[in-house]
């Protein structure tokens, strides 16, 4: 930034008063009036009269990106169009768009909501989507991409600037400003001072875009009447109106496409992976387990009647209730938990005695919890799949579903109890989440529970056409089958 005298502020303080183009009141039909005041992306039909080339202000939420679009607009940061506050909590939820007026060209200025939430992927996500949707309403391009930062935003600039490139494309960087914020007045007034500051990571970014940076100043530090909010605005401006080109449509969708494509070949290759590793276990089952501990696998699977399940739409019910058809909560491939059909109903009975472990937990809210289910059974044990009987309380850390969160915690003890019936289902999955806890439905067998699934593929597969009806305290004759004939399954796999 050039030092201006004081006659040269003066005549860039009146250029910006004259380009300030009013806001809009709605009391005007004025058509172009109205594009001069401020919408949100809710209303697609406001979306749909972006007609001028975008500028978009984009970062972190809380980071400041509202005051700057306040500043450039020619208000006070802090009491301009776009609705800012004292925190670092976000503000902007949807895209909203204000006009812009550089050199008799307009453009809309659009303040996006708060990206690189580490703290809730899901809202990242969601401010992507919009970003996008936005992006693609901007029929005129994108002239400029104003990258708002803290000024001490440190290692976390790397990590925002792989995001940005990943989701805009290595061509963004050509259409890129950083404006700094939370910056103190000496640095504000003093741009060298400033760029001392900068660490070797932030210079060399800089110099890579070609050092296109100016300081957003702190509207608790400077008012609309300072020198140096006018020559800071005049630059921002300045460099707005140089890009010879725009960032378009079509470089966003190109990148987008490449991004999908990428993301499907992760996905087949980790198919791939786990079909080989599913493979690979298989042939370690054939050589530890032995013929006697698969025949093991029909004995003691199975939970007490009164083990509770979540039926999709959130009714609780006991599993002595669960019919075949009935989709309940357990945790599939992505280890996200969802609603999975069950297939089967391998044994049950309703009046045997039988021996179950008692496993007591508690909640992070001070809540108990318990799980009743046969020393053979499998369930989710430090990170992996393991026999009921190897938990050691205070040691060992089972799944419980949380606030609807799969979380860890610590089992507090276990006991033995006598209780009247037993029941085993099975889901698609192979999973379940009984009494909250993650569970396998299998047991017996050495714990593998791809190995396991695999085996179960064909009864999986025959039931999509003819649903099973079978309901019986005997082993299912598919299970006994598997049991009986267990040298002849494992040598196809030779």
């Amino acid at each position: 930034m050039v030092a201006k005298n004081q006659e040269e502020i003066e005549i860039i303080k009146q250029e910006l008063l004259r380009s300030k183009l009013p806001l809009y009141s709605g009391e005007s039909s004025n058509s172009e009036e109205h594009d001069t005041g401020v919408s949100t992306s809710n209303d697609s039909e406001e979306l749909n009269t972006f007609r001028y080339p975008g500028i978009l202000l984009i970062g972190d939420a809380g980071v400041g990106k509202s005051t700057l679009g306040n500043w450039l607009l020619g208000y006070h940061g802090d009491n301009g169009p776009f609705e800012t506050k004292a925190s670092s909590d976000p503000v902007t939820l949807e895209p909203q768009t204000a006009l812009l007026e550089i050199n008799d060209r307009r453009f809309n200025l659009i303040d996006t909501p708060g990206l690189f939430d580490v703290k809730d992927n899901v809202r990242s996500e969601v401010a992507l989507t919009k970003l996008a949707n936005t992006i693609n309403h901007c029929s005129y391009g994108i002239q400029t991409i104003i990258f708002v930062v803290k000024k001490t935003v440190g290692k976390e600039i790397d990590r925002q600037i792989q995001v940005i490139k990943g989701f805009l494309g290595e061509k963004s960087l050509d259409h890129i400003l950083i404006a700094f914020t939370h910056v103190n007045m000496d640095q504000t007034m003093d741009r060298t001072l400033m760029k001392n500051s900068f660490n070797h990571k932030m210079n060399n970014f800089l110099n890579s875009i070609d050092n296109r940076w100016i300081v957003s100043p702190h509207p608790d530090l400077f008012t609309l009447d300072d020198d140096i909010v006018y020559t800071n605005v005049y630059e921002a401006r300045d460099i707005i109106d140089s890009f010879p080109e725009a960032y378009t449509i079509d470089m966003f969708n190109r990148v987008r496409r490449a991004r999908e494509e990428a993301e499907e070949a992760a996905r087949m290759k980790a198919q791939e992976e786990r079909l080989r590793a599913c493979e690979e276990e298989i042939a370690r089952l054939r050589n530890m387990a032995g013929v006697q501990a698969a025949r093991n696998e029909a004995e003691k699977q199975c939970f007490s009647l009164d083990t509770i399940v979540t039926l999709e739409g959130g009714k609780k019910i006991a599993m002595s209730e669960v019919k075949i058809g009935d989709k309940v909560a357990c945790v599939g491939y992505n280890n996200k938990v969802e609603y999975s059909e069950v297939y089967l109903i391998a044994h049950v009975d309703k009046d045997k005695q039988t021996e179950f472990l008692k496993v007591d937990y508690t909640k992070p809210d001070g809540t108990t919890g318990c799980l009743n289910l046969t020393s053979e059974h499998h369930l989710f044990i430090n990170d992996s799949f393991d026999y009921a009987r190897n938990i050691r309380p205070e040691d060992s850390q089972i799944q419980v579903l949380y606030n609807e969160e799969l979380i860890p915690v610590k089992v507090t003890n276990v006991s033995k109890e006598i209780r009247k019936g037993y029941i085993a289902i099975f889901t698609r999955t192979g999973t379940i989440i009984a009494d909250n806890v993650l569970c396998s439905c299998y047991s017996s067998c050495p714990p593998y529970q791809n190995i396991i699934h695999y085996i179960m593929a064909p009864i999986r597969f025959t039931t999509l056409f003819r649903k099973s009806n079978y309901y019986d305290s005997d082993i299912h004759p598919y299970l006994k089958f598997l049991h009986n004939n267990y040298k002849s399954i494992t040598a196809a796999f030779n």
